[in-house]
């Protein structure tokens, strides 16, 4: 699992770094725009996959998991839309932007669904 998940961190760095160059036009002197639309899909669609595969082994709970890789793929689709152009395409980024942040601001204590019963407090640590 850990190299996949090392995998989807040099596809999603790849693909941020020509996220850079499609959308705010830095570096076009080294690459032409449609080759790094062409890349920026390969290699945004491999990081998705890998972390895809691989989630279960991270660190938070079910719930974030769940809400923040539906918010990356809503997200990533949205910049698809937005690279050819298709209507509504910044409605779809501002969705999963959204259910991005969204997970990131839940409680913690959402993902356990077990009740704990009042114990002494040296028992939880």
């Amino acid at each position: 699992m850990m190299v996949l998940k090392r995998v989807a961190s040099v596809a999603f760095g790849i693909s941020f770094l020509l996220a850079i160059n499609i959308f705010a036009g830095v570096g076009r002197e080294y690459m032409d725009v449609r080759t790094a639309r062409l890349l920026f899909l390969i290699f945004g669609a491999i990081a998705l996959l890998a972390n895809l595969l691989s989630f279960q082994s991270g660190k938070n709970g079910p719930v974030f998991n769940f809400l923040y890789w539906a918010g990356s793929i809503i997200a990533f689709v949205g910049l698809i839309f937005h690279q050819f152009h298709l209507p509504y395409s910044m409605i779809v980024i501002i969705a999963g932007m959204g259910i991005l942040g969204i997970s990131f601001v839940l409680p913690s204590g959402l993902d356990r669904l077990e009740n704990q019963k009042d114990d002494d407090l040296l028992d939880n640590l």
